[in-house]
Parts: structure tokens; sequence; C-alpha cells
């Protein structure tokens, strides 16, 4: 996603000091100016050659993003020292980590205006997927699927329009099709990107008849594609909601929806993962894990501890690639995860 403002204003409330009126720019959007200049130019050139150009320009265009955007440098090196790494990391490691984030910043950015124009094959090798054979099983079995991805790596939205152009039933739940109040000029364009990626496989709207349709999509034995990982913001925050639940991440708290796994429960639903990561060169992979639940019930309590074990599966991929979790972008991120320890 393009900056943190750009990248969840489709998921996020307003705080109480923001006004509800359109801005015509926000901190951050040089972001997704240079990208789109960049891709301007990338039209020139043949579908199939734009998406080896983007990989190598990715690192290139970071570098300036990292002099010319201080919002977002100064963000991510912020939240990535309060929340990852700690403030004893060397300057020249956070640095580079910062450098590799806004990296995958430009390349989801980028894919993201370019996929309009990729062909299904074109979309389908973006980036190499691991074990899929897991899912191929799970899918033989006659029973529905779930799988979770996380914004992490590569955009949750893009990582469904490759499993979508490689044959698999995707049905992802998101709220691509919400234009918030206040939006800039530019994140008005860039969630209509996002919006024209979800026209490409079925897309349901939670406020769109939510179960039932997902109830359909179970029933079908086909894929129900989840994001779990969206941190709801303390003002929406119902501890007495069976919908929200507390979980540890980072030795910090925070507060998940439970969306689509009660449901997905109670039909048997097989359960995969699908996080990024990189290959001793840095290249940019998925990895697709099988998953199981650590309770058979749907009391609230049971489906937190469900959630949990999959937010520590992040958790690890965090730890291990701190550069590719692109949350760290997030003007409100460390409001979203308590800046307190939970052993102080």
């Amino acid at each position: 996603m393009t900056s943190a403002k750009n990248e969840q204003v489709g998921w996020q409330s307003q705080s109480p000091d923001q006004t509800d009126h359109s801005q015509l720019i926000s901190a951050g959007d040089i972001t997704f100016v240079l990208a789109s200049l960049f891709l301007g130019v990338m039209q020139l050139l043949p579908a199939s050659r734009r998406i080896q150009i983007i990989d190598k320009a990715s690192t290139f265009l970071a570098g300036l993003l990292h002099t010319a955007n201080a919002h977002s440098t100064q963000t991510i090196r912020r939240n990535l020292i309060k929340a990852v790494l700690g403030q004893d990391r060397p300057p020249d490691v956070i640095e580079r980590d910062v450098r590799q984030l806004l990296a995958i910043t430009v390349w989801n950015s980028s894919i993201m205006h370019t996929m309009p124009v990729l062909g299904r094959e074109q979309i389908a090798d973006l980036v190499p997927v691991d074990n899929l054979s897991c899912l191929d099983e799970y899918l033989t079995e006659n029973r529905p699927v779930l799988v979770w991805a996380y914004h992490f790596g590569v955009h949750p939205l893009i990582v469904a329009a490759i499993l979508h152009a490689r044959g698999y039933p995707i049905h992802a739940i998101t709220h691509v099709r919400q234009m918030p109040a206040g939006a800039t000029a530019f994140q008005r364009h860039y969630l209509k990107r996002l919006e024209g990626i979800g026209a490409q496989f079925p897309v349901i709207d939670p406020r769109e008849g939510l179960q039932r349709k997902m109830l359909d999509v179970l029933q079908s034995k086909e894929c129900l594609y989840i994001t779990p990982d969206y941190m709801v913001p303390l003002d929406e925050i119902d501890p007495a909601s069976a919908f929200v639940a507390p979980v540890d991440l980072l030795q910090r708290q925070a507060w998940l929806q439970t969306g689509g796994l009660r449901l997905a429960k109670r039909l048997k639903a097989n359960v995969v993962t699908i996080l990024s990561t990189q290959d001793e060169k840095r290249q940019l992979r998925l990895a697709v894990e099988p998953f199981e639940f650590a309770t058979s019930g749907l009391t609230p309590a049971e489906l937190q501890r469900d959630l949990q074990m999959s937010i520590k599966r992040l958790e690890a991929h965090v730890i291990a690639h701190p550069n590719l979790w692109w949350d760290l972008k997030r003007d409100d991120f460390l409001q979203r995860l308590a800046v307190i320890s939970l052993d102080k």
C-alpha cells in the first residue's frame, strides 16, 4: 500500500480531532505520486517486461522515498523501534529495514496499478507460491477451506488475485467498495485501484449480507479468504462483543475481529495460512501452511484461542522479517497495538 493513511483508510474510523471534509493531499502521498509517475512510463513497455522492471526498480525507488518522504520514513522507524526491534538495534540495521519496507510498499503499489493490464498467466506468476499442494489436498476432501492471509509482505488482495489466477475458488472478505468520508484525491484513486483488483474475483463485503454469503461459499466447499490481523481501533472496541477478541502480539495486546471463524469451525472447514517470506536473494515468496484450530468449540474464549494461534504464526514471521510488515507504516499503529508491554 502507499502510505499509512492510504493503506487503511477504507477500514479505519476517524479520530476525535479529525474533521469530516475532503482534503487535497495528506502526509505520505508522495509515495503514491512517485509510483503513479513510474507506472505512467511503464505503460510504454510490454506487459511481460513490467513485472521484471518493477522488481528491480522497487529498491531504487525506496531509496528515493527514504530521503524524500520524511513522514512515512519517520513513522516506520518509530513503529519499528517501539514495536519490534527495540532501542538497542544498530541504526544501520534499522535503516536497512526501513528501506526494505519502503521497497515492498513500492512493489505493492506498482503491482496494484499494473494488474489491470496483466494477463491471467502473468498474475499467477507474480511471486512463487510454496506448498500449494496443501491447498490442493484440502480441496479434494470435499470440505470448505478457510484461507487466512495477513497485512504482511504481498498485499492480501494481490495474494487473492494470484490464487484466483491459478484457478482456486477464492471468495475474499474485504471493504474495497467503501469510499470513506474525508478521503484525499490520491486516496480515492488508490481505493479505486483496490476495487479494480477486487473485481477480478468474488468479493464479500461485510456490509452486504456477510453471513449469508459466507455460508454459501463454505457450503459450496470453496475457499473463504479472510485477513484476520486487522487491529480494531480503541474507540470501536466492545469487550462484551463475541466478535472482537484480545490477542497477545509482540508482548503487547491488540484487539482483533473473529469474523468468519465461528462459521468456518461450525462447518468443519480446513484451514491454511498464507504468509509472505523472502528467499536468500531477498526475493518475495508466498508460503502456504496448514493450520489446526486450538479448540473444537465456538465460545468467545475458544475463538480467541484459535485466533491467538494464528497471530502467533504472524508474529514469528514479523520477528524473522520485520521489513515486510507494512502495518508499521500506519500513523495510528501504536494506538492499535498497545505500546505498554503485558509484563509491566
